[in-house]
């Protein structure tokens, strides 16, 4: 069975970043705050603050993964069709052949939402993605993702490369936007199998425009948690939308959250009962086509949000095992970790210079 852990780039500086935070500002600035917090287990890697753009550091990790016994790597794509963020580890992918000639495997997963300021209450994009791009826009984008999908070591089902998009309610028009994608790609010689990330019961209706679906966890699990994240509220919240526009409800959802998000910690034996449970078990039968799961070794993202966190505690290197050998729904797509290296959300199964290396051997 393919298993991947999802790969976070944001941990070196960018002219973005520098703008919007501070000159040389990285997600290692929330990490090391968040140490000095009681209810935060102290974490960090094993092999220090590390610079997130440096080759060196990107084999580490590739032999660090293969040895635990992971495939690879799916790693977030920022594409914001004007630019292209974060993307040291791809572009050494694609012009490093050490990396990709190896058993390492990789795919992008496209992390299709305006990079803005949220998780402390301001939606204003610091990059605007577009919501119904230009058929240009589109082209420029396709181009990028044949030169990632012809690497060496790109990850394909049934010899159709694997591209995952992160939140495809993103689109304006998603059935549109994806059917254009589908088109260039094929005129390029390229079958592509697109799979999309679940993350609210609202995500379902759009596994009827892609090849696969993936249940990113814990973000279903806390929904099952919280007040107007299930169906009908999703429901009424497009209704809400379609008259305010999309500024308003998005201000509103994020307001929404904040008075929500009062510091919420979840139990890992409820997290486990629900991931076993009759109930998810018969939702996953409603799918149109395979379904596989993201799973996560816990959640704590106190570095980002502070006072208005939400935590999973963590899990213990047994509960993790068992998610891992009973958590694949379907073989056609890979298994997904949740995540290589989010440090600032506390999910990561890279070694850490406190916890150790437990979630690496529960792999093994």
């Amino acid at each position: 069975m393919n298993r991947f852990a999802i790969y976070f780039p944001q941990f070196y500086p960018t002219d973005i970043n520098n703008r919007a935070w501070g000159y040389g500002f990285t997600d290692w600035a929330l990490v090391a705050e968040a140490n000095l917090r009681e209810r935060w287990s102290r974490r960090a890697p094993a092999m220090g603050f590390y610079d997130g753009s440096n080759i060196s550091v990107h084999e580490h990790q590739i032999e660090t993964a293969l040895a635990a016994g992971l495939t690879g790597f799916g790693i977030y794509h920022y594409w914001f069709y004007e630019s292209h963020e974060l993307s040291a580890f791809e572009e050494n992918i694609l012009h490093q052949a050490n990396l990709s000639n190896k058993s390492f495997k990789w795919f992008v997963i496209w992390a299709t939402e305006n990079w803005s300021k949220r998780w402390i209450g301001d939606s204003t994009p610091l990059v605007n993605l577009s919501d119904r791009p230009s058929i240009e826009s589109i082209r420029k984008h396709c181009d990028h993702l044949v030169k990632c999908f012809n690497t060496p070591g790109y990850h394909r089902i049934d010899n159709r490369p694997l591209f995952c998009i992160y939140n495809i309610a993103h689109f304006s028009h998603p059935e549109e936007t994806l059917a254009i994608y589908r088109k260039i790609l094929l005129e390029r010689g390229v079958d592509v199998y697109i799979a999309h990330f679940v993350k609210n019961p609202f995500d379902f209706q759009y596994s009827n425009l892609t090849d696969g679906s993936y249940l990113f966890e814990p973000r279903l699990f806390f929904g099952t948690k919280r007040r107007g994240r299930g169906s009908l509220a999703k429901r009424t919240f497009d209704v809400f939308r379609k008259f305010t526009g999309e500024g308003i409800a998005n201000r509103t959802i994020t307001f929404i959250d904040r008075f929500q998000q009062k510091g919420q910690t979840f139990s890992a034996n409820d997290f486990i009962n629900y991931m076993n449970s009759r109930e998810r078990r018969d939702w996953v039968k409603e799918f149109p086509g395979p379904v596989q799961n993201v799973i996560s070794p816990g959640w704590n993202n106190t570095p980002r949000y502070q006072d208005r966190f939400t935590a999973l505690e963590p899990l213990s290197g047994d509960q993790f095992r068992s998610l891992l050998k009973a958590g694949t729904c379907d073989v056609e797509l890979p298994l997904m970790i949740n995540a290589w290296n989010e440090w600032s959300e506390g999910a990561a199964i890279e070694p850490c210079a406190y916890l150790g290396s437990e979630y690496l051997d529960s792999l093994a």
